[in-house]
């Protein structure tokens, strides 16, 4: 079996959005982030999590949707429930909008290739979570 190791990511004391990214990430070491954005991810996976049951399955299709990177996640719950998401590489960070979580496609934006990274593994790790519980 092959277990995929990164830093856990923590809070940063900063206030203000890291620059460049999403994810303020120092040279091999954790990831961190804003309160603000950290709030955003709980909504995230709350949102997961109130539509998949356990163990939730992740499926990644790498795109070039026009001439930016994307990853359509194709999240799969143990009772059929689906979730797509296609996170998109534009420069910027854009969560759904409350409204946005009632369809079973959410589009989220991030500003680089780091944070669309980070974030899988980050909601890879999360969903695991939930289902060894």
């Amino acid at each position: 079996m092959m277990i995929l190791k990164y830093p856990m990511l923590s809070l940063s004391t900063e206030t203000a959005k890291p620059l460049p990214g999403l994810f303020c990430v120092e040279v091999q070491g954790a990831a961190s982030l804003t309160a603000d954005d950290h709030a955003q991810l709980m909504i995230l996976l709350d949102h997961i999590r109130q539509r998949l049951t356990a163990p939730v399955r992740m499926t990644c299709h790498p795109h070039r949707v026009g001439f930016s990177n994307s990853v359509a996640l194709h999240l799969e719950g143990a009772s059929g429930g689906q979730v797509d998401i296609l996170l998109t590489v534009s420069g910027q960070s854009g969560w759904p909008a409350e409204s946005d979580y009632a369809h079973p496609r959410w589009y989220l934006t991030v500003p680089d290739t780091v944070d669309a990274f980070y974030l899988v593994l980050w909601l890879n790790t999360q969903l695991m979570k939930k289902s060894e519980k």
